[in-house]
């Protein structure tokens, strides 16, 4: 029985938290967050001293946005596989990186720049390549795999 007391008290707590997160959020920056991202799903507010930070899934990728309090974009991450990946830039690191199959990307994006880290992987590492839209790349790191 105090499990589930538990359980309801934290659901209750979770949900009044979120109410009063979203009631700091201004109306026109919900408003245009719902209009850009109709398909969000498991969202939640953090308020932050200088900004507001929204987590999100939406088709399958899970997202990251930090808003600046005045309500503009400051930057987002978002993480998903190989088949949401510029189709050029995963051509780019299939013909650059022969062998290596990609496990994952971290698109990281900022009104000036947007960054991919590649995690790759063969049997033997696991590579992480920065790579920008420009197809500029630098290694950032290769793990040698437990054996």
């Amino acid at each position: 029985m105090k499990k589930y007391f538990v359980l309801l008290l934290t659901l209750v707590i979770s949900i009044f938290s979120y109410a009063a997160i979203t009631n700091h959020v201004s109306e026109k920056l919900l408003r245009l967050f719902k209009e850009a991202y109709p398909n969000a799903k498991e969202v939640s507010w953090s308020e932050m001293p200088e900004t507001y930070i929204v987590n999100f899934v939406e088709n399958g990728i899970r997202s990251r946005i930090t808003y600046e309090k005045s309500g503009a974009y400051q930057s987002s991450i978002r993480y998903y596989g190989e088949e949401h990946l510029l189709p050029y830039l995963v051509l780019y690191l299939k013909s650059n990186f022969p062998g290596k199959k990609i496990f994952g990307v971290t698109e990281v994006s900022t009104a000036a720049s947007v960054d991919y880290f590649v995690k790759m992987e063969d049997s033997g590492h696991w590579t992480t390549i920065k790579i920008d839209s420009d197809a500029n790349w630098k290694l950032v790191e290769e793990l040698e795999k437990a054996k």
